[in-house]
């Protein structure tokens, strides 16, 4: 690792949740080669709610005692005025904001069936809310400078099938937001993130469950196929922490980097798997009969494609509707804060045979509201069998990052997104919820208007929740998440009768959890993130020859 100057000085380096575990490790290693380290951390319990004591020697302790400089703060990521105030003043004081590197977060238990809207609102504002306030208060400097590094933190519960509810939803949306702000930021600053994996007292004291019972047997169901047992110590981080935040990864933006110190993977964005159009077709809920089992399903369990051989519809796209039994949903209640989605949908649904309740004149805010205008359509109209959530929300969130910086825009459009997800959250909880209680089946389809930046990642949270359903349910609950990138109001009807196809069909169910998305003239399944390669190097030295290798896997240049 080269040492940490520009410009002939130390480089100066913010490290959020600085005081323990992972950031500690990363500010420890910043500091021993030659960085300035400022660490933020108002040092509180695992779940946030309460401060602690400070510890013995403190983090900028340490690296002084070892020969470096740096300094610690109280300040939380959730305040947002602090935050660019810190910032502010250290640009007064050195005259550069060098490098951010945000690992703070809390954990409380919540997943897609379990915990209170007030542990939902504190991951949220902690790890996705947090993130935005340090990428609001650091990309100004840095873009006015022409230089900076950004490093956010993700998690492989973000990605993978794991049941834990606001954590996964706001790592899920943090990976959204880097994939898309890393493309955006002007030359010379990056935004990358690290997806890390080390058993930390967050995971093994905050997961849900007692990290001994994890490693005595081995379960790997909260944690979507990890296994705590195995997972290294937090220090073996600190290397590749600050490898990536450093000058030498600065040809790198908008991608995450898996990590557990030993091994280094790229983790690959959602592509599309398969693609069908919706425009000039004779019969789309005909066509769907056929897309969905053969090409869609099975690219979703296999997470690639089944084509590349014989055509595999037929003349499908231009053959009449065919009668067909009833499905499994007979009663549907719609929620919805736009008419127009409300009718269409309706008219969908209604076609299929599908009863269509509303959930009240105007959709609920928080869980229990949900939960009990759920619970007063069952009271009205009989037993549930799905209920359809679409929530435009705030019309005039594609319009306020208009002006400006490609960047800003993002950041702009991202306002009051953990409000967003919480509020669809809780129309799932009401579900779920529902389904117990009534120890019946129930199907739950979120429509995200995705065509905003936030509303990306907006849609790949509530896709990344759906994934959860089976899992926290014993099987009762299918969820299914739609992406909606156009606002062609002509597209509502395929929309609405790839909504009604989910509810009413019985074989839908292979696609619970998957991401799915429509846009204008077609509608896909795009794959769930996954690592696209991975570099072995025994950690957790970084190898010299480890960054030619990984610019090789992210530019796909053989040399």
């Amino acid at each position: 690792m080269p040492s940490e100057q520009v410009a002939g000085k130390p480089r100066v380096v913010v490290v959020t949740g600085g005081a323990a575990g992972i950031g500690a490790a990363i500010a420890e290693e910043l500091g021993r080669i030659g960085a300035f380290v400022v660490t933020l951390d108002p040092v509180v319990s695992v779940d946030g709610s309460t401060r602690i004591d400070s510890p013995e020697q403190t983090t900028a302790e340490r690296i002084i005692e070892a020969g470096g400089t740096a300094r610690a703060s109280n300040t939380s990521v959730t305040d947002r005025e602090a935050v660019q105030s810190l910032f502010a003043g250290l640009v007064d004081e050195f005259g550069s904001l060098d490098a951010v590197v945000n690992v703070a977060g809390i954990s409380r238990v919540t997943d897609f069936a379990s915990g209170t809207e007030e542990d939902w609102a504190a991951v949220l504002n902690v790890h996705l809310d947090g993130y935005l306030n340090v990428l609001r208060a650091a990309l100004p400097i840095m873009a006015k400078a022409g230089h900076g590094r950004i490093l956010g933190v993700t998690s492989g519960s973000g990605w993978r099938p794991a049941n834990v509810g606001a954590y996964g939803c706001a790592k899920r949306a943090v990976a959204a937001l880097t994939w898309q702000i890393g493309q955006t930021t002007p030359e010379g600053v990056t935004v990358n993130a690290l997806s890390p994996i080390a058993a930390t007292r967050m995971v093994t004291g905050g997961a849900g469950r007692p990290a001994a019972a994890a490693r005595q047997t081995g379960s790997t169901t909260d944690t979507g196929g990890l296994n705590l047992g195995s997972m290294p110590p937090p220090e073996n981080l600190g290397p590749v922490g600050a490898y990536l935040a450093s000058e030498e990864f600065g040809w790198c933006k908008g991608q995450i980097i898996f990590s557990g110190g030993s091994e280094l993977a790229l983790l690959a964005p959602p592509r599309l798997l398969e693609v069908t159009r919706t425009a000039n077709v004779t019969s789309l809920p005909h066509a769907l009969e056929t897309v969905l089992p053969v090409a869609f399903a099975t690219a979703e369990a296999a997470q690639a494609t089944n084509g590349g051989s014989n055509p595999r519809y037929g003349p499908i796209f231009e053959e009449p509707a065919a009668q067909h039994d009833a499905g499994p949903a007979r009663t549907c209640v719609i929620v919805t804060d736009d008419d127009k989605w409300g009718a269409v949908i309706g008219e969908a649904l209604t076609a299929q045979g599908v009863t269509c309740v509303g959930a009240g004149t105007k959709p609920a805010q928080g869980f229990a509201a949900a939960a009990e205008q759920i619970a007063q359509a069952a009271r009205d109209n009989g037993p549930i069998d799905a209920v359809v959530v679409a929530l435009v929300g705030d019309i005039d969130g594609n319009e306020r990052g208009r002006a400006g910086d490609r960047w800003q825009q993002v950041l702009d459009e991202h306002e009051g997104i953990a409000e967003n997800i919480r509020t669809d959250a809780g129309w799932v909880r009401a579900v779920s919820d529902y389904s117990a209680q009534a120890d019946r089946p129930v199907r739950i389809v979120t429509v995200t208007n995705a065509t905003s930046s936030a509303g990306r990642s907006r849609a790949q949270a509530a896709a990344q929740l759906s994934r959860a359903g089976h899992m926290a349910s014993s099987g009762r609950v299918d969820a299914f998440a739609i992406g909606v990138e156009t606002a062609e109001e002509s597209e509502r009807r395929s929309v609405a009768d790839l909504v009604a196809h989910l509810v009413g069909n019985a074989d839908s169910g292979a696609l619970s959890g998957a991401e799915l998305v429509a846009a204008s003239g077609w509608f896909g399944l795009r794959s769930h993130p996954s690592p696209a390669a991975t570099i072995s190097f025994g950690g957790p030295a970084i190898p010299d020859w480890l960054d030619a290798t990984l610019r090789r896997i992210v530019t796909g240049s053989p040399a």
